[in-house]
């Protein structure tokens, strides 16, 4: 049976307390950082507690985009010189980029500068509309599509699963800002929450030309076959090629993600234990079809290794 690789997001903002102690104990850790920094021109202090001023949202998105990445890379690494070395791995949106840089597929310094492109606001002609994201807590078996079909200027743009208790189906939703408050007002009460201070309709088609202005720098980087099967959030597929891999980092920014199809994905493939690396207050809310244990601070390090033993893990 195989160990997995999970990596989480960015789309919500993370305590960087477990990412501070990893990196005052593990050298690697510190490493990792300090390449980023290296490469991105951004200050490892910054990347490492996220509490700098941003000119806006897309210069927020780009320095936790760096330290997340940084922080996953890095306890990543930890995770392999203490033998966890995963058999497959996968990710949700920016943690689909890491796989893939985990599996071999791009290298750490075009990841990382990559990143620090933060083509997240090209010109639209509509760009007076205000855009938005909403949070959705579904019944465990909705249809997240169709809760939205017809309802113009709205997506489902995350689908996280249900949450760990199986009671409810937790769903981003992105748009224009108006469209989603007048969606929120017409639903019961608690259902549908549209997220203060988010500017951008992440994941939806409304960053088609986000898409579309970084294809050119993506086509000219240098992609390898990865080396370990990446199991893709954008559908439920595996990943196998270069060519697969570019795709993927081409449509990640426009296509809506799903811990469904990353997770389905990966029990297929045999995993039976999954370590969830790095911080990502969603990730340690839902259900999956195999245990996880989620590596965000120093103290999941044993807790790991045991559950390998535990679940019977070759490695």
């Amino acid at each position: 049976m195989a160990l997995a690789s999970v990596f989480g997001t960015n789309l919500f903002r993370y305590e960087p307390g477990g990412v501070l102690d990893f990196h005052a104990a593990y050298p690697l850790v510190r490493e990792s950082f300090a390449q980023a920094a290296g490469w991105t021109g951004i200050d490892v202090d910054l990347l490492l507690r996220q509490d700098g001023e941003h000119v806006d949202q897309s210069e927020q998105i780009r320095v936790a985009s760096i330290g997340l990445a940084a922080a996953q890379l890095g306890i990543q690494d930890v995770l392999v010189e203490k033998g966890l070395r995963p058999a497959l791995v996968g990710g949700l949106s920016l943690g689909g980029l890491v796989a893939a840089c985990v599996a071999g597929a791009i290298g750490r310094r075009e990841l990382m500068e990559l990143l620090a492109r933060g083509e997240h606001r090209p010109e639209r002609d509509d760009a007076d509309r205000a855009e938005g994201i909403a949070s959705a807590y579904l019944p465990p078996d909705a249809d997240p599509e169709a809760e939205v079909a017809g309802c113009d200027g709205i997506n489902v743009s995350a689908d996280f699963g249900t949450d760990a208790g199986g009671r409810i189906r937790i769903v981003m939703l992105s748009g224009y800002r108006d469209a989603l408050e007048k969606y929120a007002a017409e639903q019961p009460d608690g259902m549908v929450t549209v997220t203060e201070g988010a500017d951008l309709a992440v994941h939806s088609p409304l960053r088609e030309a986000a898409r579309e202005q970084s294809r050119a720098h993506i086509d000219a980087l240098t992609f390898s076959d990865p080396v370990l099967p990446v199991c893709s959030c954008l559908e439920q597929r595996t990943l196998r090629t270069a060519g697969e891999i570019r795709e993927m980092f081409v449509d990640n920014v426009v296509k809506p993600i799903s811990v469904v199809h990353v997770s389905r994905e990966m029990k297929r493939h045999g995993a039976q234990l999954a370590l969830v690396v790095g911080p990502s207050p969603v990730m340690n809310a839902l259900r999956y079809p195999f245990p996880a244990v989620f590596v965000d601070s120093p103290a999941a390090l044993p807790q790991a290794v045991a559950a390998v033993f535990e679940h019977g893990v070759a490695l």
